[in-house]
């Protein structure tokens, strides 16, 4: 199989990252309510920014069953290049 096919095939299964987006969705959301706390410093505001980050892969494991979308395919070796992706971005 070519690397086209097993893209079309990783984005099929995978209902295009989907379950990623609407986590993402969620973090952000997160990280728009703590930029917005009165009397916080700068430091904290940090802080729980770092923290709001930290459930993406959680919570695109959960969206993914919810929508029964593969999370990780198996017999697809660009599956696990988009997992080493998503983890990249927590550092």
């Amino acid at each position: 199989m070519t690397i086209d096919g097993y893209r079309s095939d990783l984005a099929r299964r995978n209902q295009r990252g989907l379950s990623f987006i609407l986590s993402s969705i969620l973090l952000w959301t997160g990280i728009f309510f703590v930029w917005f706390l009165p009397n916080e410093n700068i430091l904290t505001r940090n802080l729980f920014t770092f923290f709001c980050t930290a459930p993406l892969m959680p919570l695109a494991l959960l969206f993914s069953k919810i929508l029964k979308a593969e999370f990780s395919v198996k017999d697809n070796p660009l599956s696990n290049l988009g997992i080493l992706f998503s983890l990249n971005q927590i550092l």
